[in-house]
């Protein structure tokens, strides 16, 4: 009985980890699912852009079912509650977020855009090195 409590004991923080989710996992489940859109963009397709934002790669997911928006959108808070909240616009019932997710150095090594109306919700995710956010207004109006 003891070894079944510190082995418990010793799981449980796997068992948090799982729980939380990561953006691999929402593109994963969200990529199979009817109504719903996921793409990827490597840093070899945002060069070829002229698009010159030191990103790795970005991600984009959205989702147009109303019975799936809801769950996702708290799939996405949840992944984002270590990160900082630096712009808000509500309008009239439509929602758009963007955090940034900072290094021990302070340099912005991920960005997350989340845009959620009536029964849609679409995050866009751009990960690299010391991004900046005007870059990232650029690579706004190339897309």
């Amino acid at each position: 009985m003891k070894r079944l409590i510190i082995l418990l004991i010793m799981l449980l923080p796997l068992s948090v980890m799982a729980q939380s989710p990561d953006v691999e996992s929402i593109v994963k489940e969200y990529s199979s699912k009817e109504k719903c859109t996921t793409i990827n963009i490597s840093n070899a397709m945002l060069r070829s852009m002229e698009v010159d934002i030191d990103a790795e790669y970005m991600q984009v997911v959205a989702v147009e079912d109303e019975k799936l928006a809801p769950t996702f959108r708290t799939q996405v808070q949840e992944l984002l509650k270590e990160c900082d909240i630096i712009m808000s616009v509500n309008r009239e019932g439509k929602i758009v977020e963007v955090y940034q997710h900072a290094n021990q150095r302070g340099e912005v090594v991920d960005i997350y855009i989340l845009a959620c109306d009536e029964g849609k919700s679409i995050m866009m995710h751009i990960t690299g090195t010391n991004l900046k956010l005007n870059n990232i207004g650029s690579l706004m109006n190339t897309l």
